[in-house]
């Protein structure tokens, strides 16, 4: 089955995730803000967190689309209201993890005080929705095991503001 547009892919891959049991949700697009598929994440983490992965196709790339490539990003807030004392500590964790990511990247938006983790990939509609849902999925789950090895370390930092250097001792880097 080939997709009426990239977001059926989106409900494609929730129906998938209902079966197996994950709590998930499609926000439907308004304005210039992309449907988006939301999947809960319980227990990531020594500290057994929960986290939301947000899945949306880039909007605004008429030629692309029409070239039946579609952009995908997946972005998982992992704090908010990140005191901006702890900024230069997080960055320079983040740096350091980015370059043993085999994907993605943490990041922090400083005028909100957001760190995150954002990865973009591009998907080809001529693959077929059952073999651009199957690397969704498979992409989706080496971010979460991403989130499991760093999730607990960066709030660490982000949150209460230990240093990067401490942190980064005891992770597997």
């Amino acid at each position: 089955m080939t997709a009426r547009s990239p977001n059926d892919m989106l409900y494609q891959l929730k129906a998938q995730y209902d079966e197996i049991g994950l709590i998930s949700s499609v926000v439907e697009a308004t304005g210039e803000t992309p449907a988006t598929l939301v999947i809960l994440f319980a227990e990531i983490g020594q500290e057994h967190r929960n986290i939301h992965m947000e899945l949306s196709f880039l909007p605004g790339l008429a030629d692309a689309d029409e070239a039946g490539l579609y952009f995908l990003q997946t972005f998982v807030t992992l704090a908010e209201e990140v005191p901006a004392a702890h900024y230069r500590e997080l960055l320079s964790l983040a740096a350091k993890l980015n370059t043993t990511l085999p994907l993605g990247a943490f990041g922090l938006f400083e005028d909100t005080g957001v760190a995150y983790f954002k990865h973009n990939c591009m998907l080809q509609a001529s693959n077929g929705d059952s073999a651009n849902v199957k690397s969704i999925d498979i992409q989706s789950g080496l971010i979460l095991h991403l989130h499991q090895l760093y999730f607990d370390g960066l709030l660490e930092v982000a949150i209460e503001g230990a240093p990067a250097a401490s942190v980064l001792d005891k992770l597997p880097v």
